[in-house]
């Protein structure tokens, strides 16, 4: 018995360590994946004409994994994130299921924002003897009360599944704005360093040229002398600017506010 229950629950740790959980991944809690009745969960179905029959695709998907009110078939696992059925109907003759697959939530893969849509990713799911992906794309519409499977397609051993409604909207505050622009630690770290990356480049170009110059000029005044006279005329130079320096910010900043008088005070940059 013990062992048993050391099995079931790294059985249970392993599904929820792939798992998406809504409420806990950095991208995802700031969808509303998991708000409203939904939970993440989406029915869809393509029906097509093959005579002289009818064929139906079905599709339920389940994305959050603290979502267990769902309404998955039989057929389905209550663990899958993505499940797939396909009936064909003669008419006269009894409904057909002839295709299932499945995608756990072990097979839970990355999770991007590409174009102002909410993309995830499953690997791997074995389907005989092929292995499929799956993507399955979020895209916004604050119009719609429900999310609505918008297309279906099978493409080169991946399975594409598009999805419109709420569920692909970023959450609002309370003055309206979207959850990114109040919780910036939440934005590509790429993002955050865009900002200041400007900044950076412009202070090690200052420090560059300054260096640049004063080895030149400490070197134009010493033409001819030993390398002694050259290290205490460079180093006499940076000296003079370093201690300037305060001065010449006074300076600015007083010609900047208008509340400093219009002489420069006798300061050398150099």
């Amino acid at each position: 018995m013990k062992y048993e229950t050391l099995l079931f629950l790294g059985l249970l740790g392993s599904r929820w360590a792939n798992a998406f959980q809504c409420n806990k991944d950095d991208r995802l809690k700031k969808y509303r994946l998991a708000q409203g009745n939904g939970g993440g969960y989406v029915y869809g179905s393509v029906e097509r004409d093959t005579p002289p029959s009818t064929t139906e695709e079905k599709w339920w998907v389940n994305v959050c994994a603290e979502n267990d009110k769902n309404d998955l078939p039989s057929e389905c696992d209550r663990n899958d994130v993505l499940c797939g059925l396909t009936y064909v109907t003669v008419p006269g003759r009894d409904t057909l299921m002839t295709q299932e697959i499945e995608f756990p939530h072990s097979l839970s893969g990355p999770v991007e924002e590409v174009d102002g849509k909410l993309r995830l990713s499953l690997r791997g799911t074995k389907w005989g003897s092929e292995s499929f992906d799956a993507q399955l794309e979020f895209e916004c519409d604050d119009n719609m009360k429900t999310d609505e499977m918008v297309s279906s397609t099978w493409q080169d051993k991946q399975i594409r599944i598009n999805i419109k409604g709420p569920s692909g909207c970023l959450i609002k505050n309370e003055d309206g704005n979207r959850d990114k622009d109040r919780r910036p630690h939440l934005k590509d770290p790429n993002e955050r360093k865009k900002g200041t990356s400007w900044f950076t480049w412009l202070l090690l170009y200052a420090l560059l040229f300054t260096l640049i110059y004063l080895l030149v000029t400490a070197y134009v005044n010493t033409r001819g002398g030993s390398f002694q006279d050259f290290r205490e005329e460079f180093i006499d130079r940076s000296t003079q600017l370093i201690t300037s320096l305060p001065a010449f910010a006074k300076e600015v900043a007083a010609r900047i506010f208008g509340s400093g008088s219009s002489q420069r005070g006798g300061y050398s940059a150099v």
